[in-house]
């Protein structure tokens, strides 16, 4: 090719070219950009529209239905839905009531509100709720500690007036509830749950979520002890569950209905207490045999008289649960205990349809002093608790045998320190039981490690056969402390210690 030739080859080309963005340019200017909004659900277009706020409008005010429910001024889109702001030569929009209908048929309308997020702790996972204002939860936490401490108690704690701890009574320190609590804005879903008021999430946080109430009818000799029993709650559980009721000795009126359902805290309520008592230290009965008299026979030979004395506790307490481990202190000792001496003939005692006869050796207390029961033998947490929980003697302290026996069972390898759920040693951690005269055995639970007994040994009463400690499922340190008849691990029955100390 020449070079005249390719020079007007590429002349032509450049005059094709300019043409073509001349035309172009026209066209541009003759059909301007426009600004529109794609709507898409869950990650899908369903259509472009020219006003969001338009949509926004036409969505609150469809819902004047959901308005009225919640008592709310307006209704938002579902939180699945993204309107986006895109440029575009299109000038096509879809109709917006078509778009409407298609978020109504696919997802929920939602309402302003807030997210409470709520921490995991000790045996409770984490979880969420909706509310609709900030109050609802403030008013639900404190309604929800006024079903462990009295309101006069809890105003005073708030208001820093609570009195000089200088004689009997008791003062809170440390009210804390132990998980942690965030709040954050939100557009919620008409299809969540949400909680209108305080009552009902305060109801929920203390019997569980979607709890169902059972209750019950007061019937003529009625006690809130019998009523507990029969319904797998121990008395403090149905005081919380009836605030109206302000101990176990208030008195009840036939016909009433009380709230038998068994508390499930979703939140863990914690306080200190520092307490000042009076407390009965009760006397012993030493039994003396003369087996020459009648088994009818019995001769008071020295009088007993209890003792008394003003004792300084601190401990804790989770959700109306006091915790195992105990401070104890004697301020004052206002009279000291004497032992009663009986001698008598052979009698017979009954625990349950058992039938034994009393070797007359007589029961020592397992532990020293001073000592407190942190937990009886009762209902516990939906469970029966089958023993007493003694605590205050300090971890390491000594636990005796309660009488003359045989050492039939030891467990021992447990951590000296375990947690509320652990299931070493069954939950007893490490533990002795032994087998004493007329089938009866006594099991001691939660000692350290270091147990000084072993399998097949005789014990006299008031041999050391451990040491208190915190093994296995436990909240402190303590002794769990089980009477039975027949072995407890072969399917003895257990009865309430404190019948072994009675006369």
């Amino acid at each position: 090719m020449k070079i005249s030739e390719k020079i007007v080859t590429e002349m032509i080309c450049l005059i094709v070219i300019f043409l073509f963005f001349l035309f172009n340019s026209v066209h541009v200017v003759n059909n301007p950009i426009n600004k529109i909004y794609n709507v898409y659900l869950d990650g899908e277009v369903i259509g472009s529209i020219k006003d969001k706020d338009a949509l926004y409008k036409l969505i609150d005010e469809r819902q004047q239905v959901i308005k009225d429910k919640y008592h709310v001024n307006n209704v938002y889109p579902p939180n699945g839905l993204q309107i986006v702001e895109e440029y575009s030569y299109n000038t096509k929009v879809s109709d917006l009531n078509e778009i409407y209908n298609k978020i109504e048929k696919t997802q929920d309308f939602t309402i302003y509100g807030y997210e409470v997020q709520v921490s995991a702790y000790n045996d409770h996972e984490a979880f969420t709720f909706n509310i609709l204002d900030k109050n609802i939860l403030k008013e639900a936490i404190e309604k929800f500690v006024l079903a462990f401490v009295s309101e006069e108690d809890y105003e005073d704690y708030i208001k820093g007036m609570q009195k000089e701890l200088d004689d009997i009574g008791l003062t809170y320190e440390d009210m804390d509830i132990l998980e942690d609590i965030s709040i954050r804005e939100r557009y919620i879903s008409i299809n969540d749950k949400i909680y209108e008021d305080s009552d009902s999430l305060a109801q929920e946080l203390l019997f569980g979520f979607d709890y169902a109430e059972h209750s019950y009818t007061i019937k003529e000799g009625d006690t809130i002890e019998s009523i507990s029993e029969a319904n797998t709650l121990n008395t403090q559980e149905f005081l919380v569950a009836n605030p109206q009721y302000t101990s176990k000795d208030s008195l009840l009126t036939v016909g009433d209905t009380v709230n038998i359902t068994l508390i499930d805290p979703q939140i863990s309520f914690s306080y200190n207490v520092n307490e000042i008592e009076e407390v009965v230290t009760e006397f012993t009965t030493k039994i003396e045999r003369d087996n020459t008299k009648p088994p009818s026979y019995s001769e008071i030979t020295v009088n007993g008289m209890n003792g008394l004395k003003i004792q300084e506790k601190h401990y804790n307490v989770v959700n109306g649960e006091p915790n195992s481990n105990v401070d104890i202190k004697d301020k004052e000792i206002i009279r000291e205990v004497v032992d009663r001496v009986i001698t008598r003939g052979r009698v017979d005692k009954s625990w349950g349809t058992q039938s034994i006869q009393d070797t007359g050796s007589g029961w020592r207390w397992p532990t020293g002093n001073p000592f407190s029961v942190t937990s009886e033998f009762a209902p516990r947490w939906g469970k029966h608790h089958n023993g007493i929980d003694i605590s205050g003697t300090g971890f390491g302290s000594k636990i005796y045998a309660a009488n003359d026996g045989k050492v039939v069972a030891v467990s021992k390898g447990c951590a000296d320190y375990g947690y509320y759920g652990s299931t070493c040693g069954g939950g007893l951690g490490n533990y002795v039981i032994i087998e004493h005269d007329n089938n009866i055995y006594t099991t001691y639970g939660h000692m350290i490690g270091t147990i000084p007994v072993k399998v097949g040994q005789t014990v006299s009463r008031g041999t050391v056969v451990g040491y208190m400690g915190d093994s296995g499922s436990s909240t402190g340190t303590h002794l769990h402390f089980g009477f039975s008849i027949g072995n407890p691990n072969a399917g003895g029955t257990y009865y309430n210690p404190r019948e072994l100390y009675k006369q």
